[in-house]
Protein backbone atom coordinates (compact mmCIF):
# COMPACT_ATOMS: atom_id res chain seq x y z
CA UNK A 1 0.00 0.00 0.00
CA UNK A 2 1.20 3.54 -0.78
CA UNK A 3 -0.62 6.76 -0.02
CA UNK A 4 0.35 10.85 -0.33
CA UNK A 5 -0.11 13.28 2.53
CA UNK A 6 -0.31 16.74 2.08
CA UNK A 7 1.14 19.35 4.71
CA UNK A 8 0.18 22.75 4.02
CA UNK A 9 1.97 25.10 6.48
CA UNK A 10 -1.18 27.15 7.09
CA UNK A 11 -3.68 24.27 7.40
CA UNK A 12 -3.13 24.36 11.21
CA UNK A 13 -3.16 27.83 11.88
CA UNK A 14 -5.99 27.55 14.80
CA UNK A 15 -3.82 24.85 16.60
CA UNK A 16 -0.52 26.74 16.47
CA UNK A 17 -0.60 30.11 15.36
CA UNK A 18 3.13 30.54 15.38
CA UNK A 19 3.52 28.33 12.64
CA UNK A 20 5.85 29.68 9.57
CA UNK A 21 6.26 28.64 6.22
CA UNK A 22 9.87 27.49 6.97
CA UNK A 23 9.10 26.10 10.39
CA UNK A 24 5.44 24.12 10.82
CA UNK A 25 3.81 22.09 12.87
CA UNK A 26 0.41 20.06 11.28
CA UNK A 27 -2.70 18.71 13.08
CA UNK A 28 -3.94 15.90 11.19
CA UNK A 29 -7.70 14.91 11.90
CA UNK A 30 -7.02 11.74 12.85
CA UNK A 31 -4.32 9.84 13.17
CA UNK A 32 -1.94 7.40 10.99
CA UNK A 33 -1.19 3.79 12.56
CA UNK A 34 1.59 2.22 10.22
CA UNK A 35 2.34 -1.37 11.42
CA UNK A 36 5.77 -2.72 10.08
CA UNK A 37 8.71 -1.16 8.50
CA UNK A 38 7.69 1.90 5.85
CA UNK A 39 9.78 4.05 3.64
CA UNK A 40 9.16 7.31 3.49
CA UNK A 41 9.78 9.53 0.37
CA UNK A 42 9.05 13.52 -0.53
CA UNK A 43 6.86 13.60 -3.54
CA UNK A 44 7.18 17.57 -3.94
CA UNK A 45 7.58 20.53 -2.02
CA UNK A 46 6.56 23.83 -2.88
CA UNK A 47 7.84 27.21 -1.23
CA UNK A 48 7.12 30.99 -2.30
CA UNK A 49 9.95 32.63 -3.98
CA UNK A 50 10.06 35.31 -1.84
CA UNK A 51 13.55 36.48 -2.50
CA UNK A 52 15.41 39.01 -5.71
CA UNK A 53 17.65 37.14 -7.81
CA UNK A 54 19.29 40.25 -8.90
CA UNK A 55 20.00 42.59 -5.69
CA UNK A 56 22.44 45.41 -5.31
CA UNK A 57 25.23 43.07 -5.00
CA UNK A 58 24.77 41.09 -8.21
CA UNK A 59 23.00 44.09 -10.86
CA UNK A 60 26.24 45.93 -12.07
CA UNK A 61 27.37 46.03 -15.71
CA UNK A 62 28.99 48.31 -18.10
CA UNK A 63 29.40 49.08 -21.98
CA UNK A 64 30.96 51.52 -24.32
CA UNK A 65 29.17 52.23 -27.39
CA UNK A 66 32.06 53.23 -29.40
CA UNK A 67 33.24 56.52 -28.07
CA UNK A 68 35.31 55.92 -25.30
CA UNK A 69 33.03 56.33 -22.48
CA UNK A 70 32.56 53.80 -20.21
CA UNK A 71 29.13 54.05 -18.55
CA UNK A 72 28.47 51.43 -15.55
CA UNK A 73 24.80 50.65 -15.22
CA UNK A 74 22.50 49.09 -12.62
CA UNK A 75 19.23 46.85 -13.51
CA UNK A 76 16.86 47.39 -11.30
CA UNK A 77 16.77 44.67 -8.35
CA UNK A 78 14.18 42.36 -8.85
CA UNK A 79 12.83 38.82 -8.88
CA UNK A 80 13.77 38.26 -12.85
CA UNK A 81 11.91 34.97 -14.12
CA UNK A 82 13.86 34.43 -16.69
CA UNK A 83 17.27 35.10 -18.96
CA UNK A 84 15.10 36.73 -21.38
CA UNK A 85 13.51 38.83 -18.60
CA UNK A 86 17.27 39.93 -16.89
CA UNK A 87 18.76 40.91 -20.63
CA UNK A 88 15.29 43.06 -21.43
CA UNK A 89 16.32 44.89 -17.86
CA UNK A 90 20.10 45.71 -19.27
CA UNK A 91 18.77 46.98 -23.17
CA UNK A 92 18.80 50.33 -23.84
CA UNK A 93 18.09 52.90 -26.50
CA UNK A 94 21.12 54.03 -27.03
CA UNK A 95 22.31 49.95 -27.62
CA UNK A 96 20.08 50.10 -31.13
CA UNK A 97 22.15 49.36 -34.13
CA UNK A 98 25.39 48.24 -31.51
CA UNK A 99 25.08 46.08 -28.74
CA UNK A 100 22.38 43.60 -28.52
CA UNK A 101 21.68 40.42 -26.14
CA UNK A 102 19.44 37.72 -27.56
CA UNK A 103 18.76 34.04 -25.87
CA UNK A 104 19.15 30.69 -27.29
CA UNK A 105 16.07 28.61 -25.83
CA UNK A 106 17.02 25.48 -26.77
CA UNK A 107 20.87 25.80 -26.15
CA UNK A 108 20.24 28.14 -23.15
CA UNK A 109 23.07 30.21 -23.82
CA UNK A 110 23.30 34.40 -24.17
CA UNK A 111 24.75 35.72 -26.95
CA UNK A 112 26.44 39.49 -26.92
CA UNK A 113 27.13 41.20 -30.41
CA UNK A 114 28.44 44.58 -30.63
CA UNK A 115 29.22 46.31 -33.34
CA UNK A 116 32.40 48.47 -34.23
CA UNK A 117 34.02 49.69 -31.18
CA UNK A 118 30.90 48.72 -28.60
CA UNK A 119 32.03 46.86 -25.42
CA UNK A 120 29.67 45.46 -22.88
CA UNK A 121 31.66 45.27 -19.81
CA UNK A 122 29.63 41.62 -17.16
CA UNK A 123 30.88 42.34 -13.89
CA UNK A 124 30.96 39.47 -11.36
CA UNK A 125 27.55 38.49 -10.27
CA UNK A 126 25.13 39.72 -13.26
CA UNK A 127 27.76 37.43 -15.75
CA UNK A 128 26.81 34.40 -13.60
CA UNK A 129 23.83 34.74 -14.25
CA UNK A 130 23.87 34.76 -17.67
CA UNK A 131 26.45 32.08 -18.12
CA UNK A 132 29.74 34.36 -18.61
CA UNK A 133 32.41 34.91 -16.66
CA UNK A 134 33.20 38.49 -15.65
CA UNK A 135 35.00 40.09 -18.76
CA UNK A 136 34.84 42.56 -21.32
CA UNK A 137 33.01 41.00 -24.49
CA UNK A 138 33.94 43.26 -27.73
CA UNK A 139 32.40 41.69 -31.23
CA UNK A 140 30.38 38.88 -31.06
CA UNK A 141 30.46 36.27 -28.14
CA UNK A 142 28.47 33.26 -26.50
CA UNK A 143 28.27 32.23 -22.76
CA UNK A 144 30.55 29.73 -21.80
CA UNK A 145 27.95 28.40 -19.47
CA UNK A 146 23.73 27.73 -19.45
CA UNK A 147 22.26 30.65 -18.44
CA UNK A 148 20.20 30.63 -15.57
CA UNK A 149 18.60 33.21 -13.48
CA UNK A 150 18.35 31.03 -10.13
CA UNK A 151 22.43 30.87 -10.51
CA UNK A 152 23.09 32.48 -7.48
CA UNK A 153 21.33 30.28 -5.13
CA UNK A 154 21.81 26.40 -4.84
CA UNK A 155 18.46 24.21 -4.64
CA UNK A 156 19.14 22.94 -1.23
Amino acid sequence: MSFYLTLPSDSSLHYFPNNKISSFVIQLPSPILLEGRWEVGLAEIIYPHTWYNVNEKNNIFGFDLGDGKLITRKIPPGSYETVPDILKAMLLPSHEGKISFKFNANSKRVKIKTEKKSKVVLEEGLSDLLGFHPHVVEGVEESSFVADPQAAFPVF
